[in-house]
């Protein structure tokens, strides 16, 4: 299947109001919330405690059959914590490719080792996020809270691209995924040049999100927030020359590094092509114990695929179809301030593309 392609969204969510409730495109699901590493600036406070209610491995492969009978193309596999630490995880991500949709990983990369590597390969995975928060073993493995880290994710990382081209094969393709904080804004420039040096498309920069004293001690100072706006056009330039995609342009707003306070902006038309954020309307999220969402700021807050299917939620759901209510009455939830631009500038676009299908 071809990769899902913005006109696909748009086309999908233009056929809401003649034709009834569409499937959506994406499944975000997460195996797990526990995690291997211990993030400094993670905002999952539980990923280190005994797994609570955790959906079954039989439940997580029916989510998957459900979701493509529902018209889904794109899965997205991640975590509050890392969805490798579920030792029936590949059976989940074979039985995404099995469905004949597009899969995305993303992953610490420290379990990534060479049987899993293998299948990605061999069942055309799409695509790998690795998440790396700093060039050098020092910052990365600080932030990440494990010393030796860095090295074995840069060895996943390359053994996937190795087999994968021993293989003649074009996929998985690789992206690095940073959260920026106060030990790596400085050296955006030099993640640009790991992110080319380990074969990866594509750098994705989010700001970080902090609720508690110790994310907070990681937190831009006003001072340094106003500076990345320097730092960050050398890296995109860097990244435009070598030719890697990116979403540096959004670090050049010093106004869009506080995720707490984001601003969405509320276009002036009416109707869905007006909705500040299209999500509800083509995109779902299923969190390790089934409760779902239209987005991972708002994980957790709707109902739950545990034990109903997944078309009902999606369709029928009370707290999905409010917030489609309130996006079409122009009033994002109070939540939605800690929405990423990362991801509001992809909505725009959809946006875009929903409002071009409008008759002139």
């Amino acid at each position: 299947m071809q990769p899902l392609r913005v006109e696909d969204i748009a086309a999908r969510i233009s056929r809401w109001a003649p034709q009834g409730p569409q499937g959506p495109l994406t499944l975000e699901i997460y195996p797990t919330l526990t995690c291997n590493l211990d993030c400094r600036f993670c905002d999952t406070t539980d990923r280190h405690r005994k797994p609570v209610a955790e959906l079954s491995r039989e439940r997580l492969l029916g989510i998957i059959d459900e979701a493509a009978e529902l018209g889904v193309r794109r899965v997205f596999v991640l975590g509050g914590g890392e969805p490798l630490v579920r030792k029936d995880c590949p059976d989940l991500l074979r039985r995404v490719k099995d469905r004949g949709m597009e899969g995305i990983l993303t992953t610490n990369g420290t379990l990534l080792g060479p049987v899993l590597a293998a299948q990605l390969v061999e069942t055309a995975w799409d695509e790998v996020h690795l998440s790396v928060d700093g060039p050098t073993p020092e910052i990365h493995d600080y932030l990440r809270g494990q010393a030796g880290a860095f090295r074995k994710t840069v060895r996943a990382a390359c053994r996937l691209r190795v087999m994968r081209d021993q293989a003649g094969a074009s996929t998985p393709r690789l992206a690095i995924h940073m959260v920026l904080t106060r030990e790596n804004w400085r050296l955006l420039p030099e993640m640009v040049d790991l992110t080319q040096a380990l074969g990866a498309f594509r750098l994705d920069v989010d700001a970080l999100v902090a609720y508690r004293p110790e994310q907070l001690a990681h937190k831009l100072l006003p001072e340094e927030a106003a500076a990345v706006p320097e730092v960050a056009a050398r890296a995109l330039a860097r990244a435009e020359a070598l030719g890697i995609q990116s979403t540096l342009a959004h670090l050049l707003d010093p106004s869009r590094l506080d995720r707490g306070q984001t601003q969405v902006p509320i276009p002036t038309q009416p109707g869905l092509g007006g909705a500040p954020c299209l999500k509800a309307w083509h995109y779902l999220v299923v969190q390790a114990d089934g409760k779902t969402s239209p987005c991972c700021v708002l994980a957790g807050q709707g109902g739950s695929a545990a034990d109903q299917p997944l078309a009902q939620v999606w369709q029928q759901d009370p707290f999905l179809q409010s917030v489609r209510s309130g996006m079409l009455d122009k009033q994002p939830l109070a939540r939605c301030k800690e929405c990423s631009w990362n991801i509001l500038g992809h909505e725009a676009v959809i946006r875009q593309a929903l409002n071009a299908l409008e008759p002139a």
